[in-house]
């Protein structure tokens, strides 16, 4: 009885973080007289308000929803479906509840513009007790120009300072509990922290100097259900729900985004026994808060022998509706003994428009212990 009461009210509030997402998103759209913005100008009669009819830099800490695992990140992002993995603490806590003994897994993506990001965690399945999962991840932005104002009126109006760096990062706990051999549900909450370095502004005629650096707390909320249908599954996940947070004259919240997933098991659907051979399509809807909703598709074909403890698998993707990103690739070794122990290696490719960025690697790697 304690389970189907914890289902009942996990699945009450992924309606309710439905509902509270539209209407955030409305009152984005202008449909409400409230504004999550200040759009004053600050130089009367020399900056023009911003606009409020686009949704579009809504969110801050945006690194927060940048690929974590390479496997789901070569099928165009489209993992809410996928289990067997700890790095479904960054996607779907209710995946890890079919992960089975313990796992520790690592992340590097080399992005765009020369960044680069950090993911580790580690996740243990006690049987009868559900998983438990904690992961970290670390985000370098690289170095920026530091500028100070110039108060003397012959000058240039700000005054070279060198380079400085930020600092951002994420702690994510979470917790994933089978329900039924076939269905789970899944939580996580997360602690990010970002630091944008101190600054000097001008009020009164007067410099002051000022902190930029923030917390803030989010949580996840997911479901993974194998319908039973020849291993058709339905998934989804709430991720980076938070209160706003304020950046001097500007207030906005984590990336807040929802995931309905369907994951497809081709060879099931036509009858066929997978066994050595697994091709599954991924098909997520992904609707956040910063901008306009994107169809995830993602293919994964895998092979591994009967009673062999190495295989391999081969991914695409493509993401809709999206404006410098095309398409993603990338595959994947892995190698289990008789006792469960193993590794697994992953990599992937994704692919954005030449002329604003060069693409994009990720590798990630995890070891069962």
């Amino acid at each position: 009885m304690r389970r189907y009461f914890l289902l009942t009210l996990l699945c009450a509030m992924c309606v309710g973080l439905f509902s509270v997402q539209v209407v955030a998103q409305s009152q984005v759209i202008g449909n409400f007289p409230e504004r999550t913005r200040q759009l004053d100008p600050i130089v009367p009669q020399f900056e023009e308000a911003a606009p409020s009819f686009i949704k579009s830099g809504q969110a801050g800490f945006s690194f927060l929803s940048l690929p974590t695992d390479a496997r789901t990140a070569a099928l165009a992002g489209a993992g809410v479906g996928t289990i067997g993995s700890a790095s479904g603490i960054l996607y779907n806590p209710a995946a890890l509840a079919f992960m089975e003994g313990r796992e520790a897994f690592f992340t590097y993506t080399s992005w765009i513009v020369e960044t680069k990001n950090y993911v580790t965690g580690v996740a243990v399945n006690i049987p009868g007790r559900g998983t438990f999962g904690l992961a970290v991840q670390s985000y370098d932005a690289g170095d920026f120009n530091r500028t100070s104002i110039d108060t003397n009126p012959a000058g240039t109006g700000f005054l070279n300072e060198g380079t400085f760096t930020t600092t951002n990062w994420a702690v994510s706990g979470a917790y994933s509990l089978k329900v039924t051999d076939r269905f789970s549900v899944g939580t996580a909450i997360r602690w990010a922290h970002q630091d944008l370095g101190s600054g000097d502004i001008l009020r009164g005629g007067q410099r002051q100097t000022i902190d930029n650096s923030k917390d803030a707390f989010a949580f996840d909320l997911g479901t993974y259900f194998n319908t039973g249908f020849r291993n058709t599954v339905l998934a989804m996940s709430v991720q980076n729900f938070s209160s706003e947070i304020v950046y001097q004259r500007e207030q906005f919240e984590l990336p807040r985004t929802i995931r309905l997933g369907l994951l497809i098991d081709v060879l099931s659907v036509m009858g066929n026994t997978p066994v050595p051979h697994h091709f599954d399509v991924s098909v997520d809807v992904n609707n956040p808060i910063d901008y306009d909703e994107r169809i995830l598709l993602g293919v994964e074909y895998t092979y591994q022998a009967a009673g062999s403890p190495f295989g391999f698998s081969l991914r695409g993707g493509y993401k809709t509706n999206h404006d410098t990103e095309s398409f993603s690739a990338g595959g994947g070794l892995m190698f289990r003994n008789e006792g469960g122990k193993g590794f697994k290696i992953d990599y992937a490719f994704k692919a954005f428009e030449s002329k604003f960025f060069d693409s994009v690697h990720i590798v990630s790697g995890s070891v069962d212990f």
